[in-house]
């Protein structure tokens, strides 16, 4: 997508997402997130 308007994407790092964050997460490990009921 960035490559496409002339700026190649050469590392992206997602850190958080909303409230969640990759805090305590190594590379390769993930966590389970329940779902909520009512959104």
């Amino acid at each position: 997508m960035t490559a496409h308007v002339g700026h190649p994407t050469l590392r992206l790092i997602r850190y958080s997402m909303g409230d969640y964050t990759l805090n305590g997460l190594d590379n390769g490990q993930w966590r389970e997130i329940a779902q909520e009921k009512d959104r």
